[in-house]
């Protein structure tokens, strides 16, 4: 490692033109889109309310809570919104660093820009800015660093949110690279908090950590020079002291880009927009249980069945997929979202999952409980580029069906299309602030490269319902 990434990250956020390829504004804009729609949905859950008021408390300000009629300072609006942005586990994933990348990035610019009187077009820059950053990161640690417990949403989420908010105060080099020193001081998170509150939080604390950090550094305050790559760094710490040898047995078969090594050279090229794109979720679940879901649905669909022709499903996936879908007998929302059982149980039945299917009445259902017990899993040690999600569906009558999934539906191989984002949107939208309101808010996000101040955007994202 002969160049400091903390260094040569500073230098590119703050020298990189915003001359962004159209195929990348576009997929920031949707990115925005889609974050905004389940940030909404998400306002009124219980670990938003509990933030919020706690919040209120801390940190009063004139930046506006997503969902609600409330303000805040901007840390804490970036906390609140990034915690209902993450709530419904709706939100999308990010494969360089394994993280829901915009659930932090985009409550922390949104809150930041809100203070400062920012613009919507400085928010898509500063967005591509930091998932670039966040991806870089990202690769020189995954997959072991989330493969070891770490939740990369928290821990690596901290450190794209600082530099996009770098980006957007326009601060300089020196100061840039001081606020991603000190990004990794509130790097955190571990995996264990899944199927709790605590996990929507960890966005909510990262997009917060953004804010913080590029405001610590453009106030003065100066931090280490080798927080990333040193021998006390987060490579190291967030890794393991095998990290090298880790990193020796990744090279000819990375994934998604995960070298397990700082790239200081071509940091901007090329843009992780283009190359790896969003998954942007069909359903509001954990993302480990979409090949499968998506798998289910189409034999589903080819062969009319219903569910009681269904005898048990076997889906054999890659180990660290299953890892993450712990609950095969969930008690609640929260851990129904990070169940295998349930959501092919109900997907089973219903041939959808659907944000109501989270609802303690759905859970408790006897017809979808009565299902669990016939959905079986077996892990597979491959990474999930090595092996493809199988799906087997034995029926009563004999047939064994089967399908492979190798991409899930909304990601970059498989997009969802105009019309089924602005569906999303309308679904969770909608019953939070009404239709007219959403129709109006509909309007100002087709136009977000336009001349539109932040603080209009989100003054049409508030709901005296929430």
């Amino acid at each position: 490692m002969t160049c400091n990434p903390q260094t040569r990250y500073a230098e590119w956020i703050t020298s990189a033109t915003p001359d962004w390829p159209a195929i990348a504004w576009q997929r920031a804009a949707d990115a925005m889109i889609d974050t905004l729609a389940v940030t909404i949905a998400g306002a009124t859950e219980q670990p938003v309310t509990i933030s919020l008021e706690l919040a209120r408390r801390w940190g009063g300000g004139e930046c506006q809570v997503i969902g609600h009629v409330h303000t805040l300072s901007a840390p804490m609006a970036a906390l609140v919104n990034g915690t209902a942005a993450h709530a419904l586990d709706f939100d999308d994933n990010f494969d360089p660093a394994k993280a829901h990348a915009s659930a932090v990035l985009i409550p922390a610019l949104l809150s930041l820009a809100a203070e400062r009187d920012g613009q919507t077009a400085q928010v898509l820059d500063a967005y591509i800015i930091g998932l670039q950053i966040l991806g870089k990161v990202g690769q020189a640690v995954n997959p072991y660093h989330r493969s070891r417990g770490w939740h990369a949403t928290a821990t690596l989420g901290a450190i794209g949110a600082t530099a996009a908010c770098a980006r957007l105060l326009q601060l300089d080099s020196g100061q840039t690279a001081h606020a991603i020193s000190l990004s990794t001081s509130f790097a955190g998170g571990m995996m264990s908090q899944f199927g709790s509150m605590a996990k929507p939080l960890h966005a909510g604390l990262a997009a917060a950590a953004g804010v913080q950090a590029a405001c610590f550094a453009e106030a003065g305050l100066t931090a280490g020079e080798h927080t990333l790559d040193g021998s006390k760094g987060l490579r190291q710490l967030m890794v393991g002291p095998d990290v090298e040898q880790l990193a020796e047995q990744m090279q000819g078969k990375a994934e998604h880009g995960q070298t397990m090594q700082f790239d200081s050279t071509s940091i901007g090229q090329p843009l992780h927009l283009q190359e790896h794109g969003l998954k942007v979720k069909r359903y509001p679940n954990c993302g480990s249980v979409h090949r499968a879901l998506d798998g289910l649905l189409e034999l589903r669909e080819q062969h009319s069945l219903a569910a009681d022709e269904v005898e048990h499903v076997l889906v054999r996936a890659p180990a660290a997929h299953l890892a993450n879908l712990m609950y095969s007998q969930p008690v609640d929302a929260m851990q129904a979202r990070f169940s295998l059982e349930y959501n092919l149980a109900v997907g089973l039945r219903r041939g959808q999952v659907t944000l109501a299917d989270f609802s303690t009445e759905a859970i408790a259902d006897p017809a979808t409980r009565r299902l669990l017990s016939s959905i079986q899993s077996e892990p597979v040690d491959q990474l999930e580029s090595e092996f493809a999600t199988e799906v087997h569906i034995h029926c009563h009558d004999g047939r064994h069906l089967k399908t492979s999934v190798n991409m899930p539906i909304g990601s970059l191989a498989r997009p969802l299309t105009a019309a089924q984002l602005w569906e999303k949107y309308q679904s969770c939208v909608e019953p939070v602030i009404g239709i007219d309101q959403s129709a109006a808010l509909r309007t100002a996000l087709l136009q977000l490269r336009e001349p539109q101040p932040v603080r209009e955007l989100l003054a049409l994202s508030s709901s005296s319902q929430a």
